[in-house]
């Protein structure tokens, strides 16, 4: 599938040198290990300004949910993995912005993935601008509350 090599290429080539030099954007780069060697990966970053078109309050920490990748051996069953390596993702952002009481997570998705939509709609995602093909990638939304 086409947006499974722009995540590994991002992965391989950006994520890591991304990460660190983007201090001021408080990056993290996560992997996930099994037995059989790295299992997932995810990025997210405070942004240095939302997205224009969505309406964020003022009150809440904003964070991009830059990239999530599951290893191949870990699809088709059912996104077990998936939700649980989400929910990581997003736990880790609420320790990330320790003084906000809420923090609107923005993720953008591929039309095409549906997999992906089908994760972060479980997990409760709201896609607020959607992935087209003249513009592929959606913008979901989810707003954490403590």
């Amino acid at each position: 599938m086409p947006w499974e090599h722009e995540v590994q290429t991002y992965f391989r080539s950006e994520a890591l040198a991304d990460t660190n030099r983007s201090l001021r954007y408080d990056q993290r780069f996560r992997i996930a290990e099994d037995a059989q060697g790295i299992a997932a990966a995810y990025t997210h970053a405070r942004p240095a300004e939302p997205h224009p078109d969505l309406q964020i309050p003022p009150t809440h920490a904003c964070r991009y949910l830059l990239v999530i990748a599951i290893a191949l051996r870990h699809r088709h069953q059912g996104g077990k993995f998936a939700d649980e390596v989400l929910i990581d993702a997003l736990y880790d952002i609420v320790e990330r912005e320790p003084d906000d009481d809420s923090v609107a997570v923005l993720a953008r998705v591929d039309y095409r993935n549906v997999s992906s939509r089908n994760m972060f709609r479980r997990t409760g995602f709201e896609e607020v601008l959607p992935g087209t093909p003249a513009s592929r990638l959606g913008w979901w939304l989810l707003t954490l509350e403590r």
